[in-house]
């Protein structure tokens, strides 16, 4: 169960994966301010936002990538950052070399990790099956469109089996059969006892795929619940309600005098 914390008792969360009073600030504008919330093994967390909110800062420093100005992060009761080989990150807009293969990426990112060479093989097999990846998984991934490098990347982070999976806007360039592999895949690692936390945007498929969720605007986290908690208007109504947004009023838009 995802509990909030109260500001100055982040440390006695219970969970896994434990964020303490994280504060990021560039300049004068706070990114991320007093971010509390802890996460269990087996759980699928859902970071909403809108736009400018934080989410992708708030994964960076969870992956290790930024350095908070204050605040901890801990795994297992380990500070994060000397556990960066049981953590996989994919950010926003992954990119591989455009003269390797896909194939070769996937294989360097296995021996990152000091995988033993036949892991990695088997793994890369189930991997490019899955994701259907065959037919151009030996081609230079600098002829790749937008959804088959999301495919590679993602299996890159699947490959490694870690403990903690950060994933940031995982759907886009995705096809509906690779988008529900992908949630599938999730739902099998977590079934497995890893941590996973997703940043999307994709409200209706994020309600149905994960079990809790934390709604994070102008830096702060306004409320986290679980999927059992949600009401009959829904998690995409919920977060209109929460972050004051809404959509626009358009149907006089094309309306002419």
């Amino acid at each position: 169960m995802l509990k909030q914390s109260l500001e100055g008792m982040a440390d006695n969360l219970p969970g896994d994966l434990k964020i303490s009073s994280l504060v990021k600030s560039y300049g004068k504008k706070v990114a991320v301010d007093r971010l509390s919330f802890s996460v269990n093994r087996g759980d699928i967390f859902a970071l909403l936002g809108p736009n400018g909110a934080g989410k992708t800062t708030t994964l960076k420093m969870i992956s290790g990538l930024i350095i908070p100005d204050s605040g901890a992060i801990t795994l297992d009761n380990e500070p994060a950052g000397t556990v960066r080989q049981r953590i996989a990150y994919v950010p926003d807009e992954p990119t591989i070399f455009p003269n390797l293969s896909g194939r070769e990426y996937l294989r360097y990112t296995g021996r990152l990790r000091g995988l033993d060479p036949e892991v990695i093989h088997q793994r890369t097999m189930l991997c490019s099956r899955v994701f259907e990846m065959d037919g151009w998984l030996d081609n230079r991934s600098g002829s790749y469109s937008h959804g088959m490098i999301q495919r590679v990347v993602l299996s890159g982070a699947f490959i490694a089996k870690p403990d903690l999976y950060v994933i940031d806007e995982p759907l886009v360039g995705l096809d509906p059969p690779a988008a529900e592999t992908f949630w599938r895949m999730v739902e099998a690692a977590a079934a497995e006892g890893a941590v996973v936390i997703i940043s999307t945007h994709t409200l209706s498929t994020a309600s149905l795929h994960c079990r809790l969720f934390g709604i994070i605007h102008c830096g702060r986290l306004l409320r986290t619940l679980s999927r059992g908690e949600l009401s009959g208007g829904g998690l995409q109504e919920l977060f209109f309600k929460v972050t004051g947004t809404s959509p626009a009023e358009v149907h006089d838009f094309f309306q002419r005098s």
